[in-house]
């Protein structure tokens, strides 16, 4: 942050830097939260964005259009996952694992094996998420949300990576197995 006469500017070469320890008057001291509380309000907003929009645009355009939708997020994830080099399928599970276990709390395991990798969510904290949702009165259903984050986003991400899934539901999350095409 860069003051000015006590108040906060941008610029280059004006003012000077404010540690984060320096309280300006009127600021108000702005509370941390612990890890389980952040990653549950990740998985609040992701979700609250997600089917947000994919539910307006399922309102508007109609299924077509909500297929459309999510097969231009699956071939962008794609091609983000080719541009950073992930192209086994070891590399991708943990790609996927350390966000899901680090953005959102899932409790997931990767397992490295002869021609195939292996995601076990044992805790899906998306699952959890969309059960919280459905009981605060939400028409999204949890086993819903299993389909469409497997099938209408995953195996279209996979499939533009040239790996295939195998996957299953299992109490609390879902396994699936990666292997080249």
């Amino acid at each position: 942050m860069v003051e000015i006469n006590g108040y906060g500017a941008v610029g280059p070469g004006r003012g000077r830097v404010i540690s984060a320890s320096v309280k300006l008057p009127g600021m108000t001291e702005v509370p941390e939260i612990p890890l389980d509380q952040i990653q549950q309000r990740v998985v609040a907003m992701w979700m609250g964005s997600f089917y947000g929009t994919s539910g307006y645009i399922a309102r508007k355009l109609g299924k077509k259009g909500l297929r459309e939708f999510q097969e231009l997020g699956a071939r962008q994830m794609a091609a983000i996952f080719k541009r950073i080099g992930l192209a086994s399928p070891l590399d991708i599970a943990l790609a996927i694992a350390t966000n899901e276990k680090n953005l959102f709390g899932s409790t997931v395991e990767v397992t490295d094996s002869v021609g195939y990798a292996e995601i076990r969510r044992s805790r899906c904290a998306l699952l959890e998420g969309a059960s919280a949702f459905s009981r605060l009165g939400a028409t999204l259903i949890a086993k819903e949300h299993c389909k469409t984050c497997r099938e209408s986003h995953w195996r279209k991400v996979f499939s533009e990576l040239g790996v295939t899934m195998e996957s299953e539901e299992i109490d609390g999350g879902c396994v699936m197995k990666l292997s080249k095409q």
